[in-house]
């Protein structure tokens, strides 16, 4: 009886490495696949950047100042937006201001009705 245990343990010892060996296969596998996919993503980023780099070089090179335009009209769109964002806040401030000015003689106003 004890003989058929030890076998038993021994069996069921035996199909858990086999588990594992297939799955260490399988992760193995999943790595280089992943590995993979990813060496061809960076190539294709690299390959994308080199020829936007390229593209915008040649756009420089053939319209030097269509480029300088562009790039003064970027310039001043990001500006309006900055100088904009900036005012918000300060308009808050003048918000709050008009308010404290005008709340006391609203109450004023509303005792007398």
């Amino acid at each position: 009886m004890a003989q058929s245990y030890e076998s038993r343990a021994e069996s069921l010892a035996s199909d858990a490495q086999d588990k594992v060996q297939q799955l260490k296969s399988k992760a193995e596998d999943a790595a280089n696949r992943v590995s993979r996919e990813g060496a061809r993503a960076l190539k294709s980023a690299e390959e994308t950047a080199e020829n936007a780099y390229v593209a915008t070089s040649r756009f420089v090179r053939d319209q030097p100042l269509l480029a300088i335009g562009i790039a003064a009209g970027f310039a001043f769109a990001v500006g309006a937006l900055w100088k904009a964002a900036s005012s918000y806040s300060r308009n808050d401030s003048l918000i709050d201001r008009v308010s404290d000015y005008l709340e006391p003689q609203y109450r004023a106003l509303r005792r007398k009705l």
